[in-house]
């Protein structure tokens, strides 16, 4: 029998099938063609099959992949190659240097190192797993960083009485941490899927090209002053009850009992060097990032280094993500090819074009954080926005890049709510309450758009894009 559950989401789905069929029926608007409203149609749908989880979401993806195809909104070989975007191949390879760094054992050496820096001190102690969280995420995924900070951070807490739901310190050490890593995910181009969707996207929809080293002089800035500002402001809202913190001597039992660096962790610092040195020379050896990235990421199953082992790993790639940012990449390329792009640049956006662009860009900021309340998924947020933004730009005759980066920086700073995956890998921890993180993040997210805007006219002078 049906469970309750199951009925709902199949009159959810059936609710939003019957809401493109009104909208496909509706009279197209002025300065839009009847495709192009299919495609906006279609993209909508597809975003509220994904928030509310209708069907699997790789299955939705694949599906709402080709039923622009049934639509006749474009031929099945042209929406096939915005599926098989580069983007997704990079991801690809950020998963396996994920999975292996974890498999290396260089992840545990790491956490427990960073908590015997604190020498104690609660303050301190979340400052530095902020800081090396935030790095880490500059170069991994956030939800493995994230969950290989919190063993440590629970035993701590336990160890102290931090009890759930009451302890200030608890409260910030479980916000602290996927805060730190949504921060770092900005960083470069690998540290985020929506990096390389924006980075994407904005090559195919703008011919504008952002090399690795670009994105990151950008990204790197931010990291390093917010991170320290997010750790100020959530250990001001929630202060540690304790002087000192108990159970350091198990941190440093644990430490000491790994020995010396071993082969596997240097062999896998090496190839990740290797990887680096390579994605941020990619405009002097000519590879393609992706290129260079899956050939990387290859590396670490080869015979003799195995720090992937295939059969056992596989099930750990994040398969479903790849498909959404397959799905997304193509609706948004749709969107764009159909006319609906400049349609919603126009009427969503054009009031802000007469604004310095000093203004625009907080705007977009700041319309990107709040959007992430009602859409929590960032790919249809980045395939809806970016292709509106590159249109933007051409009207305003600015390179679309200084429009569409803080976007895609932005869509990373989910600080208000723990509705994005990565805080909720701690939420279930018990320690903090849904708004416990409201009061911090709004404080990090305004300082966000104040740091966005002016590094993006720092940095985008000197890289050329203004």
């Amino acid at each position: 029998m049906p469970s309750d559950s199951s009925t709902k989401k199949l009159f959810i789905g059936l609710g939003i099938a019957a809401l493109y069929f009104i909208i496909t029926a509706l009279p197209a608007p002025d300065g839009l063609t009847p495709v192009g409203k299919k495609a906006i149609a279609m993209m909508l749908a597809a975003v509220l099959v994904w928030v509310f989880e209708v069907i699997p979401i790789a299955v939705s993806s694949i599906l709402f992949t080709l039923l622009p195809v049934v639509a006749g909104i474009i031929p099945l070989p042209k929406v096939m190659a915005h599926f098989a975007t580069p983007t997704v191949f990079f991801v690809f390879a950020m998963f396996c240097i994920s999975i292996a760094f974890q498999n290396s054992g260089l992840n545990r050496r790491v956490v427990l190192w960073t908590s015997l820096r604190s020498r104690g001190n609660p303050s301190r102690l979340l400052f530095f797993l902020m800081m090396v969280s935030a790095l880490l995420s500059t170069f991994l995924a956030d939800i493995p960083v994230v969950a290989m900070m919190l063993p440590v951070a629970v035993l701590l807490l336990e160890k102290n009485r931090c009890e759930p739901g009451a302890s200030p310190f608890g409260k910030a050490v479980m916000l602290g941490l996927p805060i730190a890593c949504l921060i770092g995910g900005v960083g470069t181009p690998a540290g985020s899927a929506m990096n390389m969707l924006t980075i994407g996207l904005l090559q195919d929809t703008a011919k504008v090209h952002i090399s690795f080293f670009e994105w990151m002089a950008i990204g790197m800035p931010m990291v390093l002053i917010l991170t320290p500002v997010a750790w100020w402001a959530v250990i001001k809202v929630f202060p540690p009850e304790m002087d000192r913190l108990a159970g350091m001597e198990l941190v440093e039992r644990e430490y000491a009992e790994l020995g010396p660096v071993t082969g596997r962790e240097k062999l896998f610092f090496v190839i990740l060097l290797i990887n680096f040195i390579l994605w941020c020379t990619d405009k002097i050896h000519g590879l393609p990032l992706p290129v260079v990235a899956v050939i990387g990421g290859s590396l670490f199953v080869l015979p003799r280094i195995q720090l992937i082992d295939w059969e056992r790993d596989k099930c750990r790639i994040g398969w479903d993500i790849l498909m959404l940012i397959g799905a997304s990449n193509a609706l948004g390329m749709i969107i764009w090819e159909q006319g609906g792009a400049s349609w919603i640049a126009n009427a969503c956006l054009g009031d802000i074009s007469d604004l310095p662009l000093a203004g625009v860009i907080a705007a977009i900021s700041i319309f990107t954080i709040v959007i992430h309340l009602l859409i929590p998924v960032n790919t249809a947020i980045v395939a809806v926005l970016l292709p509106a933004l590159a249109a933007l730009a051409g009207t305003m005759g600015v390179n679309p890049a200084v429009l569409a980066i803080p976007m895609g920086f932005s869509v990373s700073a989910a600080l208000l709510l723990p509705l994005d995956p990565v805080p909720l890998v701690t939420y279930p921890a018990g320690y903090y309450k849904m708004f416990d993180m409201f009061k911090p993040g709004c404080l990090i997210s305004v300082v966000w758009v104040v740091v966005m805007t002016l590094i993006m006219f720092a940095i985008a002078v000197p890289l050329g894009l203004l």
